[in-house]
């Protein structure tokens, strides 16, 4: 996630003139950018999509909060409160997320449809490459961000008065399951998605952080 977020500030300066020696804090080289509709395309859409993923990043990390209180909830003597406000919780975090969608996915479109902007083959796969790769880690959030909302629509549904509390809420047989099988994350595939979100979204900085320098910058 650190590579990432340090990418969005290196691309966000891209489009600019470079600053004077005086404003530079002991520069080691100077840079010169290169101004080009494929640059500013790449740091426009790329920062467009990269930007609300990491914010999605930090509402997920809400997200995680809630579900560590939906697996344990029902042993607490106020679990009808405690329920009903990790409910609400979710629900706000869900809807940020899916409204969130729709334009995180158009900026993906418009950064692939940067590639046609240049004639170099090799600058045109970079940028194919680093969308690839932010529609990947976007693909995960989505799915995240439907399961979230299923979830949070059943619990809305959900019997609270009807439940049993000293079983923490399971039924008999579901008892006997071992943890794991009885976590919330589990059903969700919480963890494991959240992985495959944080290395594609580095993966991608690595490859667009590539394609500005090589193609955006050059060295004096």
């Amino acid at each position: 996630m650190l590579i990432a977020s340090s990418l969005v500030f290196l691309l966000a300066m891209l489009p600019s003139p470079a600053p004077s020696p005086s404003a530079r804090a002991v520069p080691k080289t100077i840079i010169t950018v290169v101004s080009s509709p494929y640059c500013k395309s790449l740091a426009d859409h790329f920062n467009g999509a990269l930007v609300p993923m990491l914010a999605n990043d930090r509402t997920l990390d809400g997200v995680s909060v809630q579900l560590d209180n939906l697996n344990t909830l029902f042993s607490q003597p106020d679990y009808v409160e405690q329920f009903l406000h990790t409910r609400d919780q979710l629900g706000r975090e869900e809807t940020a997320l899916n409204q969130s969608l729709a334009d995180i996915q158009s900026e993906i479109n418009q950064l692939r449809d940067g590639a046609k902007l240049t004639t170099d083959a090799q600058a045109a796969s970079q940028v194919h490459d680093a969308a690839a790769d932010l529609q990947t880690a976007y693909d995960h959030q989505r799915q995240l961000a439907i399961d979230l909302q299923g979830m949070y629509e059943a619990m809305l549904q959900y019997p609270i008065a009807r439940v049993h509390p000293a079983m923490g809420n399971f039924d008999a047989a579901n008892m006997f399951l071992p943890s794991s099988e009885r976590d919330v994350r589990s059903y969700l595939r919480f963890n494991g998605q959240r992985d495959i979100i944080a290395n594609n979204e580095n993966n991608a900085a690595d490859k667009a952080l590539d394609a500005a320098t090589t193609n955006c910058t050059k060295t004096k």
